[in-house]
This record gives structure tokens, C-alpha cells and sequence, in this order.
């Protein structure tokens, strides 16, 4: 696997994807609610699979995160107590 940056905005292009997708099975849901369709034949094993993935690279995500917002503020706090004391 190769690491990719991502910044906040290749963030937000991502999850604006994922909410396109979770949208258009909103319509197709509507569509067959609104039609009175009996339930639908889906092949949904590799689907499911996917979005257990997603769900784990979102952890794994979401941990990184919240480890480098830690040592950023530590960080950033150790600069201002250097920069706060007297010279």
C-alpha cells in the first residue's frame, strides 16, 4: 500500500463522494418506496465488504489524527512557554 497525504481538503473531496454514493442509494430506496417495487436481488457481499474497510481505513484515520493534534499542541505549547519566559 503507498501512503497518500491528505489535506483537508482531499478530505472533504473524499467524504463528498462517499455522501454522492450514500445519496443515490437514498433515491433508489425513494424510487422503489415511491413505486411500490417488491424488494430487489443485490449482490451486496463485496459492498458490505468495502464498507467494513472504509470503516476500518476511518479508524485508522481518526487515530492518527487525534495522535498528531496531540503532539501539535504539545508542541505548540512548549514554544509558547520558550517564548513566554523571561530573557
Amino acid at each position: 500500500m503507498t501512503l497518500e497525504p491528505y489535506d483537508p481538503d482531499h478530505l472533504d473531496k473524499l467524504s463528498l463522494r462517499v455522501l454522492d454514493l450514500c445519496a443515490r442509494l437514498r433515491k433508489l430506496a425513494n424510487i422503489c418506496r415511491e413505486e411500490q417495487l417488491p424488494p430487489i436481488d443485490l449482490h451486496d457481499r463485496k459492498a458490505l465488504e468495502w464498507l467494513d474497510k472504509l470503516d476500518d481505513w476511518l479508524f485508522r484515520a481518526e487515530t492518527e489524527v487525534s495522535h498528531r493534534v496531540v503532539k501539535h499542541r504539545g508542541a505548540r505549547r512548549a514554544r509558547e512557554t520558550q517564548s513566554a519566559r523571561p530573557k
